[in-house]
């Protein structure tokens, strides 16, 4: 899995965890709908605008972190 379909899973998972339809979704985030579903099929490169956007309506936090040498 990509990390565009891993973004993707969260924000569906998330939306569903809290009994959110997309069309919601993208009224509170104002986010088109051709945005939202392909973010949640992974098929979308998303500004981080949007991204933000979405996961602060959906109570999530971006992080961004380096990686562990193995």
């Amino acid at each position: 899995m990509n990390l565009k379909e891993r973004i993707g899973q969260i924000i569906k998972n998330r939306r569903r965890e809290l009994k959110m339809e997309q069309t919601d979704l993208q009224d509170y985030a104002e986010v088109g709908s051709t945005t939202l579903s392909k973010l949640e099929m992974g098929k979308l490169n998303i500004t981080i605008d949007n991204l933000e956007k979405i996961t602060e309506v959906l109570g999530l936090e971006i992080i961004i972190k380096v990686k562990e040498k193995i």
